[in-house]
C-alpha cells in the first residue's frame, strides 16, 4: 500500500460524512436513539413507582419459593460470632444455622455433591493477612435456591459478618487494618462429575438487561453503517459516477473514505445518545428528590448507572476499540456486497449472504445471554463468542464492561478482531479495485476469487 493509493481520501471522507448526516434517515434514527436514551429511565421510574407494591410482593414470593433450609458454617477466622442472630432477619427466620458440625468442611461439600437437589448451603470463613476475609458459599447444582435468593443472602451475610466482626474485636490501629480488609464472597457450585468450582458464569437480571440492550443497539448501529456503505457503492456503480470519481481518486481512498465517514457518523450518534442519557439521569434525580421513589423503581433507574461504578479505564478503552473494530469489519463486508452488483436493484439479492452472517451471529449472542441467565457451565461458549470476531462484534464490549470476561480475554479478543479486520480490509481493497468498473451480472464468490486472480469472469 503506497501513499498515492490514498489520494483523494479527504475529499471522499468529507463528502460522505456531510452527505450522510444530512440524510433524513440518519436524522430520524438519531432522534429515535436520543429519545430512547432520554425517556427510557424516567418511564421505568414512573412505572416502578406505580407497580412497586406488586413488585415487592412478587419478590417476597420468589424468595419464599426458593427458601434456604439449612446453612452449615465453618468459621476458621478465630472470632466468636453468634450466627443464630441471622434468624432475627425476616427472610431467614426459619433457616437453621449450624456451627457445631460433627463433620469437616470437605465432608459437608461431599454431602452436597451426593445430594444435587439439596436446599442447604455450606459456608467457609477464612482470614488471610494479605487478601483479608474470604467467604466461600457452596450450593448444589440443581438446588431450588434461585438466583434472587442467593444474591440476597450473599448481601445480607456480608453485612452481618462485617457487623459481627466489629463487635467481637477491640478497636486499635492494628485491628482497624485487619478489619478494613474487603470481604470477598465466592459462590461455589458442585458439578455432576463430583468436582466443584466457582459459580461466576451466571448473570444478574441487571446484567441481562445491559447485555441485551447493548446487543440490540450495536446491531442497529452496525446494520445502519453497513447499509449506507453498500447502498452508496452500488448506486455509484449503477449510475457510473464512479468513472468520473476515479479521475482524481484512488479506489482504496474511496473505500477508506466511506468507511471512515460511517465510523464518524456512528461516533456522533453514540455521543448524542449518551448525552441524552446523562440528561435523563439528571431528570430522574429531580423526580426521585421531589417524590418518594420505591426501592424497585430506584433500582431500575440505576441499572445502567451502577454498571459504571465497576468500569475501569482499561475496560472502557478495550470495549470502545473493539466496537470500532467490529463496526469496521462488518462495514467492509457490506462494501464488498455493494461492489458485487452492477445495478441497485440487485443489491437486495447480494445482501443475503451478509444478512445471513449477521443474523446467525446475533442469534448466537442472544442464545449465550439467555444461557448465562440460567446456568454457569458455559465458559467455553462464552469465551468462543467473545473471541470469534463475527459474534464478538455485537457482545464482547458488553461482556468486558460487565466483567463477565477478564481484561486478558478482552485483549486477546481485541487483537484477534484487529488482525481479522486488517486481513479483511487488505482482501477488500484488492477485490474492490478489481470489481470497481465491472458491469454485468452480479458476482458470485467464485467470480470474486477469479477477479482476485486477474481472470476473466465468464
Amino acid at each position: 500500500m503506497n501513499k498515492s493509493d490514498l489520494r483523494g481520501f479527504r475529499q471522499v471522507f468529507m463528502f460522505e460524512f456531510i452527505t450522510g448526516i444530512k440524510k433524513t434517515g440518519f436524522k430520524i434514527f438519531l432522534a429515535i436513539m436520543c429519545a430512547m436514551a432520554f425517556f427510557t429511565m424516567p418511564i421505568i421510574l414512573i412505572v416502578g413507582n406505580i407497580k412497586s407494591k406488586d413488585n415487592d410482593a412478587d419478590k417476597k414470593k420468589e424468595q419464599s419459593d426458593s427458601a434456604i433450609e439449612s446453612v452449615y458454617i465453618f468459621d476458621e477466622t478465630g472470632l466468636s460470632i453468634d450466627y443464630t442472630l441471622l434468624n432475627e432477619l425476616e427472610d431467614y427466620a426459619g433457616v437453621s444455622f449450624v456451627t457445631d458440625n460433627d463433620i469437616s468442611y470437605d465432608d459437608a461439600v461431599d454431602k452436597l455433591r451426593n445430594d444435587p437437589t439439596s436446599n442447604n448451603l455450606v459456608i467457609k470463613n477464612e482470614y488471610d493477612s494479605k487478601n483479608g476475609f474470604d467467604v466461600t458459599i457452596v450450593r448444589s447444582p440443581k438446588t431450588d435456591i434461585g438466583l434472587l435468593a442467593i444474591e440476597g443472602f450473599e448481601d445480607d451475610y456480608k453485612a452481618f459478618f462485617r457487623e459481627e466482626v466489629l463487635k467481637s474485636t477491640g478497636i486499635s490501629e492494628d485491628d482497624y487494618e485487619y478489619l478494613s480488609k474487603d470481604i470477598n464472597v465466592t459462590i461455589m457450585k458442585t458439578a455432576k462429575d463430583g468436582s466443584f468450582s466457582e459459580d461466576k458464569g451466571t448473570i444478574s437480571h441487571s446484567d441481562y438487561f445491559v447485555m441485551f440492550a447493548g446487543l440490540m443497539i450495536l446491531f442497529m448501529l452496525i446494520n445502519m453503517s453497513v447499509g449506507n456503505v453498500a447502498t452508496s457503492i452500488a448506486t455509484e456503480k449503477s449510475s457510473r459516477v464512479i468513472e468520473y470519481l476515479l479521475t482524481g481518486t484512488r479506489p482504496l481512498a474511496l473505500l477508506s473514505g466511506k468507511i471512515a465517514a460511517r465510523l464518524l457518523e456512528t461516533t456522533v450518534m453514540i455521543f448524542s445518545s449518551y448525552s441524552s442519557y446523562f440528561l435523563s439521569q439528571l431528570v430522574c434525580t429531580f423526580l426521585m428528590a421531589g417524590a418518594s421513589a420505591s426501592g424497585s423503581a430506584s433500582n431500575n433507574v440505576v441499572v445502567v448507572a451502577s454498571m459504571w461504578e465497576t468500569i475501569t479505564l482499561p475496560k472502557l478503552l478495550i470495549a470502545v476499540l473493539y466496537f470500532l473494530a467490529g463496526l469496521f469489519l462488518f462495514t467492509i463486508i457490506g462494501a464488498l456486497a455493494g461492489a458485487s452488483v452492477s445495478k441497485l436493484d440487485e443489491l437486495q439479492d447480494a445482501y443475503k449472504l451478509y444478512s445471513f452472517i449477521m443474523v446467525i451471529s446475533v442469534y448466537a449472542d442472544m442464545f449465550l445471554i439467555i444461557m448465562m441467565l440460567n446456568t454457569s457451565n458455559i465458559e467455553a461458549l462464552r469465551n468462543f463468542c467473545a473471541i470469534f470476531p463475527l459474534t464478538g462484534a455485537f457482545l464482547t464490549p458488553a461482556l468486558i464492561l460487565t466483567g463477565k470476561i477478564s481484561i486478558l480475554t478482552g485483549m486477546i479478543a481485541l487483537i484477534i478482531i484487529i488482525i481479522a479486520t486488517a486481513l479483511t480490509f487488505i482482501l477488500a481493497a484488492a477485490v474492490y479495485e478489481s470489481m470497481l468498473l465491472f458491469q454485468g451480472k452480479r458476482l458470485q464468490i467464485k467470480d470474486v476469487i477469479a477477479l482476485m486472480k486477474k481472470q476473466v469472469v465468464v
